[in-house]
């Protein structure tokens, strides 16, 4: 396996492999594809800069940085819908770097909440059980459900468009139900989000940017 200038999969199968059989075989071996493409996809990614004018993601968008000098003690970040302004008395790439994720965890908590009830309200198995939600900066898995009903959502979701963010938490919610990922659990997820397949493909291609 590697990868194309603008970070696609390639595979290179005998030619005798039918592209059926490279299907299978690629979906038989998907959690290495996975953590293939995370690994190769970060190499090629520059580091980001936290500089005036770098384009940074917020809901699958990317927004110019703006940084402003500050007059307080404490950085403050304000999104306007076209750009991400920073008021800090230091511009160094550490606490702009900070003032941003703490921006982005504060963002999370607001949006994750509204977008777990919305999607939570239409799977039936959920019923009027409250979900306890629990937010993560994670590096190599973008959520979970634990065998006590607890979900935990990776932060950086917070960077990806809203169906992508609703696939991963949909999974989790069919989690409750089926824990494992055999047939019933898919036949659960296809139900909630016909669309799953779509979004993963997106979220494996664009992932490792969120991770940034």
């Amino acid at each position: 396996m590697e990868l194309d200038e603008s970070g696609g999969l390639v595979v290179v199968a005998p030619r005798h492999w039918s592209e059926a059989h490279i299907r299978e075989t690629l979906a038989q071996n998907m959690s290495r594809v996975e953590r293939f493409l995370v690994t190769a996809r970060g190499r090629q990614l520059q580091p980001l800069l936290y500089t005036e004018g770098e384009l940074h993601l917020y809901l699958g968008e990317r927004y110019p940085l703006v940084i402003d000098p500050g007059s307080g003690k404490k950085s403050t970040v304000g999104f306007s819908g076209c750009e991400i302004r920073i008021c800090s008395r230091q511009k160094d790439t550490e606490s702009i770097s900070k003032a941003l994720q703490g921006w982005y965890l504060r963002q999370a908590r607001k949006v994750f909440s509204v977008r777990l009830k919305e999607v939570s309200s239409r799977a039936d198995w959920v019923g009027h059980r409250s979900i306890p939600l629990k937010l993560r900066r994670m590096k190599r898995t973008w959520g979970n459900c634990s065998s006590k009903g607890v979900i935990k959502l990776n932060t950086h979701l917070v960077k990806a468009p809203l169906s992508v963010l609703d696939s991963v938490i949909a999974h989790e919610l069919c989690h409750l139900e089926e824990m494992n990922h055999g047939r019933a659990f898919y036949a659960l997820l296809g139900r909630l989000n016909p669309n799953w397949r779509e979004d993963r493909a997106k979220l494996q291609l664009e992932g490792n940017r969120y991770l940034l």
